[in-house]
C-alpha cells in the first residue's frame, strides 16, 4: 500500500488497466497525471464524481492548448450514465482514464442487484477497451461504508489487471497551545 501517488507513476498500458483505490485527495494526483499523459497523447477521461477540474489540469499543463485539446471528458452521473457512456465509448488506440466510477454506483436509490449487474456490464466495457488501449480507473470509498460497496470494488480488483491502493496520508501532528 502506498501512502502518496506521484503523478508521473501513472502510465496505462495498452491490454490492461489500472484500479486506483483511495482517498478523495488522490483527485489531485490523478488531475496532474491527466495533463502529464496529455502531453503525449490524446486522453479519454470519464468523470464519474464530478472530480474533474479543468482549472486544475490546465495549471498542471501550463495552459498549454495543444495539450488541453488532447483531453476529452464526458460526464456520468448515474449508474445508468456510466453504462451508457462507456458502452458508447469505441475502441481506440488513446489511453482512458475513469475517475471516481464507483461514486456513480453508491446510490442506493437503485438495487444493490441492479447496480452490480450494471458494473458487471460495464467491467466487460473496460475489458473491451483495454484491448487497443490501456486505462486507469480510480475509485474512492463510499462516505457510508456497506457489502455492496465492498462487493463492487471486489468486482472491480478482480478484473483489473493491477490495483493499487492510497493510504490517506496522515494527519500532521500539531502541537498543543497553551492559550
Amino acid at each position: 500500500m502506498l501512502t502518496s501517488l506521484q503523478p508521473h507513476s501513472i502510465k496505462p498500458i495498452t491490454g490492461s488497466w489500472i484500479l486506483l483505490v483511495g482517498p478523495r485527495s488522490l483527485n489531485a494526483s490523478l488531475l496532474t497525471a491527466i495533463a502529464h499523459i496529455g502531453e503525449r497523447t490524446p486522453v479519454r477521461i470519464l468523470d464519474g464524481g464530478n472530480r474533474f477540474n479543468a482549472y486544475k489540469v490546465a495549471r498542471a499543463a501550463g495552459g498549454r492548448p495543444e495539450t488541453l485539446e488532447r483531453i476529452t471528458v464526458s460526464r456520468a452521473f448515474t449508474c445508468y450514465q456510466a453504462h451508457s457512456l462507456l458502452e458508447s465509448t469505441p475502441p481506440s488506440q488513446f489511453p482512458f482514464i475513469i475517475l471516481d466510477l464507483l461514486n456513480t454506483f453508491y446510490d442506493e436509490s437503485v438495487q444493490a442487484g441492479e447496480r452490480k449487474r450494471l458494473l458487471k456490464i460495464c467491467i466487460s466495457h473496460l475489458e473491451r477497451l483495454e484491448v487497443t488501449s490501456g486505462g486507469v480507473v480510480s475509485v474512492h470509498p463510499p462516505a457510508v461504508p456497506s457489502q455492496t460497496a465492498i462487493e463492487m470494488l471486489d468486482l472491480l480488483q478482480a478484473s483489473a489487471g493491477e490495483s493499487i491502493f492510497v493510504q490517506p496520508e496522515p494527519a500532521a501532528v500539531q502541537p498543543m497551545r497553551l492559550f
